[in-house]
């Protein structure tokens, strides 16, 4: 494919958002515990383990139609 050829432009994005994704959830994951008691307040940047879920399942499909896509201009 050409450098300027948009579907590796898109490619490209979605890999490099993917990436940054995984570090975030990482980062979370990897993130101390908070002390016992009460629990705090959300920070502002985390996001709900649902909210990724939805996330994941959402990209699971996109990814299907992508490969379903492929897979059409191969026959």
């Amino acid at each position: 494919m050409a450098e300027d050829d948009i579907t590796l432009r898109a490619a490209e994005r979605l890999e490099a958002a993917v990436e940054r994704l995984i570090l975030a959830i990482e980062e979370r994951l990897t993130a101390p515990s908070p002390p016992p008691g009460p629990s705090p307040a959300p920070h502002p940047e985390m996001v709900p383990r649902a909210e990724l879920e939805a996330l994941a399942q959402r990209l699971d499909e996109t990814l299907a139609r992508l490969r379903a896509a492929l897979d059409a201009g191969e026959g």
